[in-house]
């Protein structure tokens, strides 16, 4: 079983980061290939109370917003399980722990709708 603890501390390892301009598309290329991150990522999304959530929600919407292409797809990996959850959150009335998924989710409609 994948802990909580070791989800943090993947997240940190590789989410939290401050790259300069230049390395920016080679993180990119290889975040797709780090499969700890993802699972890690996913157990935080799944877990709405994390005080990890927001952070991670703030930083996957940056990824989107940069334009990197790679970022964009790593962000666009989460979005059905974001969807989920912010349902569900939705339905239980806990909408305190929905909104920043909510905002992470209207941030990248926006931006589609910018773009498109």
């Amino acid at each position: 079983m994948y802990s909580f603890q070791r989800a943090v501390k993947e997240i940190n390892r590789y989410i939290f980061q401050t790259l300069p301009e230049a390395s920016i598309s080679s993180y990119a290329t290889n975040l797709k290939d780090k499969s700890a991150l993802i699972s890690s990522l996913y157990k935080v999304i799944q877990e709405p109370q994390s005080e990890l959530l927001e952070p991670v929600c703030h930083q996957l919407f940056e990824f989107y917003r940069s334009g990197e292409e790679q970022l964009l797809r790593f962000t666009l990996q989460f979005l059905p399980e974001l969807m989920w959850c912010y349902l569900a959150v939705s339905a239980s009335r806990d909408l305190q722990s929905s909104g920043c998924i909510e905002a992470l989710l209207l941030g990248v409609y926006n931006l589609v709708c910018i773009y498109t």
